[in-house]
């Protein structure tokens, strides 16, 4: 009786394994791809400023409500900032607004998902 592998038993091995690798190859080149996706597309990023553009909605509100009741806007950012409960908590990091007591116009400065952190 002979002891030891055969051909056949060493080809189905080297057959098994050559699919493991394979599989494993893609899966590995699938999820850098994915991984890529998601850092090039930022979705995290949109979502922050999205909740920063709902922020500046609330503001904006605010501001119309002075106006309803006071027949005039506030004289500058200062004073819009009083009028809030607390100071708005952008998003997105460095993000502020900007107001134009003129026209009543309010702004962010960062209002492109890329520059979002």
């Amino acid at each position: 009786m002979n002891r030891g592998f055969g051909l056949i038993e060493i080809l189905i091995v080297l057959v098994v394994v050559a699919l493991a690798g394979t599989f494993l190859y893609k899966y590995v080149t699938s999820t850098t791809a994915t991984v890529e996706t998601l850092q090039n597309q930022r979705p995290l990023a949109g979502a922050k400023l999205a909740a920063d553009v709902a922020t500046l909605g609330t503001i904006r509100t605010t501001l119309e409500t002075y106006r309803s009741e006071h027949g005039a806007l506030p004289a500058d950012k200062a004073a819009v900032l009083a009028l809030l409960p607390a100071a708005p908590r952008f998003q997105c990091s460095g993000n502020d607004f900007q107001y134009d007591p003129a026209g009543g116009t309010l702004s962010l400065l960062i209002n492109d998902p890329g520059s979002c952190q």
